[in-house]
């Protein structure tokens, strides 16, 4: 599933890439196929997209921002939102690229190009709105650039595990399950933890972590698990690595169920789930 690095990655080429979307103009709707639209039907969204101008192209958490300019009127602004859900993807392609089965959205636009939004599984979703708000509005800070004191505040306003935690987009948003497990073996606590009992240097351990892996993987293009995404060469040191030496100390990788979710950590590097475990140095 595409967590935050990789959708910072899609924002990225969508706005920094040659070609660009930005300033390219929608000509028409190829393809919106059924269900993909929350909150407006598909004929609405044919006719509001129509003409509409691309101005810019961001992230909060797993979800795409894209600004539209859909009139002559300087406030005439809206979003195209899209979630990708698990296997989603949003690419520009030639415009004569045929669409395949699976193509959730095809916005045939100026320059030859087409917005392309593929999801094999169909669980990704889009949404057109004049304040992003009325969809990220109860999202917590991004995991990206959220503060030490917004994230402390945000760990200990409450007592839970931290695995399950972590992964509460309400609470920050983007982490996934892959970069929940990342964050928490590199800042050596056991997901079993719980919020409650983090002390200062627990809490600041954790946040650096969370910055600087998500800083790493938005770099290397996220992590290819799985073939999802397939660009990314961010190299993961526990997840799917159950079995696998560690590598700061070999002891063996486990895997167990934290909060229904496959969790993956060195039991001697993160120890137990107790409030007492002291550790080491990070590698």
């Amino acid at each position: 599933m595409p967590e935050l690095p990789e959708v910072e990655s899609i924002a990225r080429d969508l706005r920094d890439a040659r070609p660009s979307l930005l300033g390219r103009r929608v000509e028409r709707v190829q393809v919106v196929r059924e269900g993909v639209a929350s909150g407006i039907t598909c004929a609405d969204l044919r006719q509001q997209l129509a003409r509409a101008e691309f101005t810019s192209a961001g992230r909060h958490g797993k979800y795409l921002l894209l600004g539209l300019r859909s009139g002559s009127r300087q406030g005439d602004r809206r979003f195209l939102i899209i979630h990708l859900r698990m296997t989603g993807r949003l690419w520009l392609v030639p415009a004569s690229e045929a669409v395949v089965r699976f193509t959730g959205l095809s916005l045939i636009l100026d320059q030859g190009l087409a917005l392309r939004f593929d999801d094999p599984r169909k669980f990704g979703r889009v949404w057109l709105v004049e304040d992003p708000g009325e969809v990220i509005g109860k999202l917590g800070p991004d995991a990206l650039t959220v503060s030490f004191a917004q994230f402390r505040e945000r760990l200990t306003s409450c007592r839970r595990q931290l695995k399950p935690l972590l992964l509460d987009q309400a609470c920050v948003a983007g982490i996934g399950n892959i970069y929940a497990d990342e964050c928490l073996y590199r800042s050596r606590l056991n997901p079993l933890r719980n919020s409650g009992d983090l002390s200062e240097e627990d809490l600041r351990r954790l946040h650096s972590a969370v910055i600087s892996v998500l800083e790493e993987a938005v770099s290397a293009g996220g992590a290819n698990i799985d073939g999802v995404f397939k660009a990314g060469e961010f190299r993961v040191a526990v997840y799917g690595r159950e079995g696998e030496p560690c590598q700061a100390c070999g002891t063996a990788i486990v895997k167990i169920k934290v909060g229904q979710r496959g969790t993956h950590f060195c039991p001697a590097c993160q120890g137990s789930g107790g409030k007492s475990q002291k550790f080491g140095n990070g590698s």
